[in-house]
C-alpha cells in the first residue's frame, strides 16, 4: 500500500490514530500479507522523491498487488516540494506508478482520496479541489481499477450527518489520550471506527470490478455460521 496519512500505519506513539491500511488484514483471507508503506504527509511528487516509491518497488514480487491512494497532500500546490498539477504532473506521477509496477510483473489499483469532514449548512462538502475526478477520468482512459473512495465516504458522510461521523475521526475532549492531553479536532484522520469503515468501503467496492485483487478478499454479503460452543472457555 503507497499512499497518505489516511492510509498509513501507525504505532503507539500517535494512537488512537488509524490509517485504513491499518485495518485492511482484518477483510482479507488468511495467508495474505499487506505491507503498509503509506507515509505522513506525502503527494504523488514527494513519495517519489524521497526514494520511498522505489522501496516499494523493491518489495514487490510478481503477481503481488500495488494499492495506491494519493491526493490530500498534492493538492497543496503552495508547497513546491508535495503540490503537483491535477491535470498535468499528478496524472504523470500515478502513471509512472503503473508502469513501473507492470515492469515488476505486479498488479496496480487506485483510490481517491477519503472526503475530510467539513460540513456546512449541514452538508458534506467535497474539498479535495477536483484531484479525485482527475484521477478517476485518468484510470478510465487507461483502463485502470479505480475505487472512488471520495464518493463513497462523502454519500455516507451525508447519510450519516455530522454528528454521527465525529466517530470516524480523531476528534475528542482533553485528557481522554495519553498522546493529546489537550484534546483534538481533526477532520481528516482517522481512528479504529473511521480505518475499518474506509477498508469496508474498499472491498465492497472492490467486489464490484473485475479486478484479481478480489481474490484476496473476503466477501462480506457471505455470513459465516460460527460455533459458539468454541467461544467458550
Amino acid at each position: 500500500m503507497i499512499g497518505d496519512s489516511t492510509m498509513h500505519f501507525n504505532d503507539i506513539n500517535t494512537y488512537p490514530q488509524m490509517g485504513w491500511g491499518q485495518v485492511l488484514n482484518l477483510f482479507c483471507k488468511r495467508d495474505v500479507y499487506i505491507h503498509d508503506l503509506a507515509e505522513n504527509g506525502r503527494s504523488t511528487k514527494s513519495f517519489i522523491k524521497e526514494g520511498l516509491f522505489d522501496k516499494a518497488l523493491s518489495l514487490l514480487n510478481k503477481g503481488d498487488y500495488v494499492i495506491c491512494q494519493f491526493g490530500h497532500n498534492d493538492e497543496k500546490v503552495e508547497d513546491i516540494t508535495r503540490g503537483t498539477n491535477k491535470d498535468y504532473d499528478y496524472l504523470t506521477n500515478l502513471k509512472y506508478f503503473h508502469d513501473e509496477v507492470i515492469k515488476k510483473g505486479a498488479n496496480i489499483v487506485f483510490a481517491t482520496s477519503i472526503t475530510r469532514r467539513k460540513f456546512i449548512n449541514g452538508i458534506c462538502i467535497d474539498t479535495h479541489k477536483g484531484y479525485p475526478q482527475a484521477m478517476l477520468k485518468f484510470c478510465k482512459e487507461n483502463n485502470y481499477t479505480c475505487i472512488d473512495l471520495n464518493k463513497l465516504t462523502l454519500d455516507l458522510y451525508n447519510e450519516l450527518g455530522e454528528e454521527e461521523t465525529k466517530k470516524f475521526h480523531m476528534i475528542f475532549k482533553e485528557n481522554q489520550y495519553e498522546n493529546y492531553p489537550e484534546g483534538k479536532e481533526d477532520n481528516s484522520h482517522l481512528m479504529i471506527d473511521g480505518a475499518i469503515m474506509v477498508s469496508k468501503l474498499f472491498v465492497k467496492a472492490l467486489k464490484k470490478t473485475d479486478s484479481k485483487l478480489n481474490d484476496f478478499f473476503i466477501d462480506l454479503d457471505e455470513k459465516i455460521e460460527i460455533d459458539e460452543r468454541m467461544l467458550k472457555d
